[in-house]
């Protein structure tokens, strides 16, 4: 049987309606997700990882968005979990002055703009305790799922890439998840066993370079805070053009080691729905529907056959 690892990106709640387009178009074409050997989740796509291997079938979460009726498996799932977290994003009073959440991050950066800009934002006051609240509430006591999942996280005083459930870190998924969607300036870092950590995304908004290296036969990149070419013109002004590098870079290396890849980027249509901030919940139901669409027309294509028999074979 192929081998297939899964990577879904950053991008806030209105990426993580994306992903729930994107899966559902995989899963009506015959992939489902949950059958990927190692699913790599960073911020909004940690979220989406966790619900998957909890056991939420990815058609539903497009049915959740749109509200459409869940099937037997999902409505149980949302009774048990409450469904997504409702946060409060209102910005809490400071008790304390204004500093740079990390100024040694700055030189450890190492030419990473979103690095040094995190070393140099104060820590947000929003608490993410509400997302580690309804991951764990999925699991049940489990502290990790059962299949490989890689959560990314950054910390925020050494600057290094941390991967829960690869790296030695004892800690829960809940803890995991929280750590890997702390956006810098927004939300607070999580503490855990004495370090600080922030939002994955602050490394790599996909980190898909980890699969460099492990064998898979093909890996299927979503990746919200990106776009395709078309789409990061209609994007201007954004940052979307930079994050398309950075998976560029990771892409080549994958083809290089010898695996194909099937990348999801936003089209011109799907940053439309999308819009620019990216925790614009009211944007959930239009990204999700459009990215449902836009996902079903490149899986139609011709040039994706191949790669998309690969994920068939999978879930057979």
């Amino acid at each position: 049987m192929p081998s297939v690892g899964v990577v879904l990106g950053a991008g806030g709640l209105v990426g993580a309606a994306y992903h729930a387009g994107v899966l559902s178009a995989l899963a009506e074409a015959g992939f489902d997700a949950r059958d990927a050997g190692v699913i790599v989740g960073t911020s909004a796509g940690s979220g989406i990882a966790a619900t998957l291997r909890a056991g939420f079938p990815p058609l539903d979460l497009a049915r959740r968005n749109l509200g459409g009726r869940l099937s037997p498996t999902a409505a149980a799932i949302v009774a048990r979990s409450g469904g997504p977290p409702t946060l409060d994003l209102r910005p809490r009073r400071r008790t304390q002055p204004v500093r740079p959440a990390s100024p040694g991050l700055v030189l450890r950066s190492a030419g990473n703009p979103v690095k040094a800009l995190t070393g140099l934002l104060p820590t947000g006051t929003i608490s993410t305790d509400e997302i580690g609240n309804r991951i764990e509430a999925l699991y049940e006591g489990a502290p990790w799922p059962a299949e490989p999942t890689w959560i990314c996280a950054v910390d925020l005083d050494r600057g290094h890439r941390v991967v829960f459930g690869r790296d030695e870190i004892d800690a829960p998924i809940g803890v995991a998840v929280r750590a890997s969607s702390s956006i810098p300036g927004f939300f607070e870092p999580v503490a855990h066993r004495g370090r600080r950590y922030v939002d994955g995304g602050v490394h790599s908004p996909t980190n898909a370079d980890l699969f460099v290296g492990c064998d898979n036969d093909l890996v299927v990149i979503v990746s919200p805070m990106s776009a395709t070419t078309a789409g990061q013109a209609a994007a201007r002004p954004s940052a979307r053009p930079l994050h398309a590098r950075r998976l560029a870079g990771e892409v080549a290396k994958l083809r290089a080691a010898g695996t194909e890849v099937l990348t999801f980027q936003p089209t011109p249509a799907d940053v439309a729905a999308m819009g620019r901030n990216s925790m614009d919940v009211e944007r959930r139901t239009a990204t999700t529907q459009q990215a449902l669409e836009s996902t079903r027309d490149r899986l139609a294509d011709p040039d994706v056959a191949e790669r998309l028999a690969i994920l068939r074979a999978v879930s057979a």
